[in-house]
């Protein structure tokens, strides 16, 4: 059913309402539904190849929630409760954060499997299996320098893209164990940091406009990491908080080649920022409800490319494209 766009100042009206806060991953099939749309973007993009071996992964990703017992989730979800400060909800930091958790070596294991998983894809260049059994051959304690550097921590190695890129993934599923011991009451967006994910402390990836009940027209920044949302007031930039002029949006719409006009209006656009010129996606879910942040954000590279021509710089990057430090 279509929906009723929005007057001047409602927008306004409905973040002063009792929204909820707070979208928690459905780890059931968060993966495989990411995976999927992986597949669709990839039929029709330049980047084809690499959004397939994306799709392996997410599978991978899928099927290693699934094979975890309760037990095991307990245990790992246990091992960062134990962590814990006592006074950091009520403080407004993020209960398991990114940047800090002592993580359980099990996540390597994890890594591993993902890299034996896609190393058996058929079709795979000799050159990408490779690099996947170099990093699933690596020591124990490069692994966990490599995850230091994904997660931005103090004192962290040089990024390498390759093992980046599985690494995140693997703390992805790691994440997202974590996330399913909360309920969406124990979390609050952070009063200080309103564009950090409450739950792990990392920038989101992109923003959706919910399309079902109870979450219809509100905006929700989506966890690059956890996958957590959280409510986000529209037209305001969540990289620095301005709003009102310096706000804008921009969108690769399709257009008839014959006539011109456009056919369809894209949903997903950039939200750009005047004051701080960064951009983030926005995706509107009542559009597309296939709509995915991290997928469809790699599914829009062209936008990324017009909009860095204007000057606007990305407000966060993509947890699954790397490039090493320096390029």
């Amino acid at each position: 059913m279509a929906q009723r766009i929005l007057e001047p100042g409602e927008i306004e009206t409905l973040a002063s309402r009792d929204v909820p806060r707070i979208i928690l991953p459905d780890t059931g099939s968060l993966f495989a539904t990411r995976a999927a749309r992986l597949r669709s973007l990839a039929a029709h993009s330049a980047i084809g190849g690499y959004l397939q071996l994306l799709a392996a992964l997410a599978d991978a990703q899928q099927a290693l929630l699934e094979e975890l017992t309760p037990q095991q989730r307990e245990a790992l979800q246990d091992h960062a409760r134990a962590q814990q400060s006592s006074a950091a909800a009520s403080a407004g930091m993020p209960l398991r954060p990114a940047n800090t958790l002592h993580l359980d070596g099990r996540w390597r294991d994890w890594l591993r499997t993902l890299c034996q998983h896609c190393a058996d894809e058929a079709g795979l260049p000799a050159e990408t299996r490779q690099e996947l059994q170099r990093v699933a051959a690596a020591d124990d304690a490069w692994l966990d320098a490599q995850a230091h550097a994904v997660l931005e921590r103090d004192d962290a190695p040089s990024v390498d893209a390759v093992a980046a890129l599985l690494v995140m993934n693997a703390l992805q599923v790691y994440w997202a164990v974590l996330a399913d011991s909360f309920r969406p009451t124990d979390l609050k967006p952070l009063a200080d940091a309103p564009g950090l994910c409450p739950l792990c402390g990392t920038l989101p990836v992109a923003s959706m406009v919910q399309a079902r009940p109870p979450y219809a027209s509100y905006r929700y920044l989506s966890c690059s990491l956890c996958a957590c949302q959280w409510h986000y007031v529209r037209v305001q930039c969540s990289q620095c908080g301005a709003a009102g002029k310096d706000i804008a949006y921009r969108a690769l719409a399709d257009v008839d080649g014959d006539s011109g006009e456009v056919v369809r209006e894209s949903a997903v656009r950039a939200e750009t920022c005047d004051h701080c010129h960064s951009y983030r996606k926005i995706l509107y879910l009542e559009k597309d409800p296939q709509l995915d942040p991290v997928a469809d954000d790699l599914g829009t590279l062209a936008l990324d490319i017009l909009l860095g021509e204007e000057g606007y710089a990305r407000a966060s990057q993509n947890p699954l494209l790397w490039q090493a430090d320096g390029d």
